[in-house]
């Protein structure tokens, strides 16, 4: 009996892993922060820094997500993978009781292994942001409501609004992201927010007042919605030169009749669920090269659009949905 316990010993220590402080980072998150956002590892992401920087913050941001949709793949393992539990003894030794496995990786060691969870992309977006040279940044640490798994997320202030970034596009602010978790049915009932200054080195930690949190809601007006059509108009201009806009057939779809002088007509619909549920102007060109996208994918558009001589775009919303009607003529 006493090898027995002896073994049983042994085996449990074997599955205690033993840090130093130094190692300490790769299980808690502000010690992650104050050392994966280092200078010397911001440096070994500031050539895909660069390549992903464009001219205005808010097309940087947003071009850090899309690589990411694009480069990086969401470990589903590494998710299932219990928590770090972490004993500090009086002499200073370090143990990890569990969870010695999921640990935080730095921002070049996800680019490097193409997968991550939450805390990952977390380091890796706030990286490539200071990395291009924008400070500082914000790393949310979210508590959802009856559940014990936090998330973790990116910040960035343009303009006086705050930003989401969390892993996809579109960017939300503060007021969508709240609803966003709602229709997931999580409720936000804490948030950390850590702001990271680069080169100074300095974290700040305080707790996000959820009040101001919920309340940093932008709400589309009528004008809005006029901004958009003539927004999709120009760029069809732009790439159609066949194509003038009339607006006596702005309501051709109503109608059901053609102005007198043309020939053939015809409507197209399209619905966007959610489109302006997410929509902030002060990433309005961000979210119209998207919506533009997603209306040229339709092989029978593009071959009209070439063959009518007019047309007109109208915008309208309903519960959030982005309806565009585009009537054209010849």
């Amino acid at each position: 009996m006493r090898k027995i316990f002896i073994f049983t010993l042994l085996f449990i220590f074997l599955f205690i892993t033993v840090a130093s402080s130094e190692e300490l980072w790769r299980y808690e998150l502000e010690n992650a922060l104050s050392f994966a956002l280092k200078e010397e590892n911001l440096y070994r992401i500031s050539d895909l820094a660069k390549e992903l920087k464009r001219d205005t913050i808010q097309g940087s941001v947003w071009n850090i997500l899309e690589w990411e949709e694009k480069n990086i793949q969401y470990d589903f393992h590494k998710a299932t993978l219990h928590e770090p539990v972490i004993r500090i003894w009086n002499t200073g030794k370090i143990e990890i009781i569990q969870g010695h496995d999921n640990i935080f990786q730095l921002p070049y060691e996800t680019v490097l292994k193409r997968s991550g969870i939450c805390k990952d992309y977390a380091l890796l977006t706030a990286g490539l942001i200071l990395a291009m040279d924008y400070t500082p940044v914000f790393v949310l640490d979210i508590g959802f409501l009856n559940e014990s798994i936090r998330h973790n997320a990116v910040g960035v202030i343009i303009n006086d609004w705050f930003f989401i970034l969390d892993q996809h596009t579109p960017i939300m602010d503060a007021g969508t992201y709240y609803r966003h978790w709602l229709k997931e049915d999580k409720v936000i009932n804490e948030i950390i927010l850590y702001k990271i200054e680069r080169r100074e080195g300095i974290i700040t930690k305080y707790r996000f007042d959820l009040n101001s949190f919920k309340n940093a809601d932008y709400r589309h007006t009528p004008k809005d919605l006029e901004v958009i059509s003539n927004n999709l108009m120009k760029n069809i201009v732009d790439n159609f030169p066949n194509l003038k806009i009339n607006k006596d057939i702005e309501y051709l779809d109503r109608e059901n009749r053609l102005p007198k002088g043309y020939q053939k007509g015809k409507t197209y619909n399209y619905k966007f669920t959610d489109f302006l549920e997410y929509y902030n102007p002060i990433f309005h060109y961000q979210f119209m090269e998207r919506l533009y996208k997603d209306i040229l994918k339709d092989d029978k558009i593009y071959a009209d659009l070439k063959s009518f001589n007019y047309f007109f775009i109208r915008s309208e919303s309903t519960d959030g949905t982005l309806k565009i009607i585009l009537n054209l003529a010849s």
